[in-house]
């Protein structure tokens, strides 16, 4: 009887410790993700200013993966009628309801237009293989959200863009990133003024700007 309580509370400790090293390797995931995030971003900034071509960076929230792709053209930023700016800079549309959308606009608008820019995919890292399919966001790790400032509401599938343009230019943008089920979300705040990246635990929403969003080099990488 004391053998076979003994057994119990051995493998009783066994499991905890089991299901206790499970959570710690995912929270470390989730946290690789974030700094991927942080990563491509200060990588982006770096890339478009060596360069001069426009980056920008794709969150995949179907497959879960984080693409870099860099224009062959350069981009400019172009007035809407509303006042607006046309952030995405004519980027050439990815998806069937952004061909959709491009097309029906363009029937719309009448005169000569620049051609849209074209791009190509770019590797995060030195041992990407394949570029075009970028990088995974890691086993159980998926985006919550992602809102940037072109976009009129956050968006939680298909494709969201982040554009960097030249001199340091970016866009205001949260990426929410969530590991599966449970309530562990780290956010990634991107301030369009340095062009820098920040991670937050928590579901930070996306907000108009404010003179503290507009952080630092010492604010960076939390």
């Amino acid at each position: 009887m004391v053998e076979l309580l003994l057994a119990i509370f051995l493998m009783g400790i066994l499991g905890g410790v089991i299901v206790s090293s499970s959570s710690m390797m995912s929270g470390n995931r989730l946290r690789s993700a974030a700094g991927l995030m942080v990563t491509a971003v200060r990588l982006a900034i770096t890339r478009t200013n060596v360069t001069g071509h426009s980056v920008r960076l794709t969150f995949d929230l179907d497959e879960q993966r984080l693409v870099m792709e860099e224009s062959a053209d350069r981009m400019l930023r172009v007035k809407e009628a509303d006042g607006k700016e046309d952030l995405a800079g004519g980027a050439d549309p990815a998806t069937e309801a952004e061909k959709e959308a491009t097309k029906y606009a363009d029937g719309i608008v009448k005169g000569p237009r620049a051609p849209r820019a074209k791009f190509r995919p770019m590797p995060i890292g030195r041992d990407d293989a394949d570029a075009e399919k970028g990088r995974e966001l890691g086993r159980s790790i998926h985006y919550r959200l992602v809102q940037t400032e072109h976009d009129s509401k956050p968006r939680t599938k298909g494709r969201a863009y982040l554009y960097f343009w030249p001199g340091g230019g970016t866009e205001r943008a949260v990426v929410q990133l969530q590991r599966g089920d449970s309530d562990e979300i780290l956010s990634v705040l991107v301030s369009p003024l340095t062009g820098r990246a920040k991670i937050q635990r928590g579901k930070v929403d996306f907000t108009e700007p404010r003179q503290e969003e507009d952080f630092g080099m010492r604010e960076a990488e939390r």
